[in-house]
């Protein structure tokens, strides 16, 4: 089993705010609810517009709880790595102007891995490239949608570069591996980068490629993956 440094996640801290957030709102509807009386209903359009808030908030929260799921769900999968693996979950990478969250690092002789999770589900369509993607599935009636969502590859390529300059800063240079692992069963992939390796449940062995992973002139020794941990521990949200 891999050495696992970090289990928290800060989705679970989004959503108990977001909860809060939810209640405060509820709260605040029923009193302008009750002051309508006093105020010959026109405290009912704050009513209305809390209402459409909540709406939307139990809905980010919905999405968040799936996110949330589905990284629980990988974190999972890696501890199933062989225990020379040691895996790191939930980094910030803070830069100058700009900053990274990052699902997981993978830690092994055989290099460093940056994984992007994605629990959603229906097909994903784009072309290499592309800085939005097309996620189509079917609603609750059966009626088929779609919807934009920002390329996770591009979104790994930044979390590749802003952990490159980091370990740089700390006079460590070895080669960063990126990819995208789609964890839904129902999410049909298609799209590739150039860059990113783009792997979904339904297809791929996400264990089986990262231990089988080979890159010429990539070899780090066990006193370097534990200097790699120790930068990457700091960075722990």
């Amino acid at each position: 089993m891999a050495q696992i440094i970090n289990k928290s996640n800060h989705l679970r801290k989004e959503i108990i705010v977001a909860y809060l957030k939810m209640i405060v709102c509820f709260i605040a509807a029923v009193f302008c609810m009750i002051l309508a009386v006093y105020t010959y209903g026109f405290s009912l359009i704050a009513t209305l517009v809390l209402g459409v808030y909540i709406k939307k908030m139990k809905t980010n929260i919905s999405i968040v709880k799936s996110g949330l799921e589905g990284e629980k769900e990988v974190l999972n999968l890696l501890a199933d790595l062989p225990k020379r693996y040691k895996v790191i979950s939930d980094i910030l990478i803070q830069g100058k102007n700009t900053s990274s969250q990052i699902d997981y690092v993978v830690v092994g002789s055989n290099g460093i891995f940056i994984i992007e999770a994605k629990n959603i589900k229906g097909t994903i369509k784009g072309k290499t490239g592309s800085r939005y993607l097309t996620q189509i599935k079917k609603g609750k009636g059966g009626r088929e949608y779609s919807r934009q969502l920002y390329n996770p590859a591009l979104q790994v390529k930044g979390h590749v570069l802003g952990l490159t300059k980091l370990l740089n800063k700390n006079n460590v240079h070895s080669y960063i591996h990126g990819m995208v692992y789609f964890a839904n069963e129902d999410s049909k992939v298609d799209f590739k980068s150039n860059d990113i390796v783009v792997l979904s449940k339904s297809k791929d062995n996400l264990l089986k490629y990262i231990k089988t992973y080979k890159k010429d002139g990539v070899k780090l020794t066990p006193k370097e993956q534990v200097e790699i941990t120790g930068i990457l521990k700091k960075q722990v949200m």
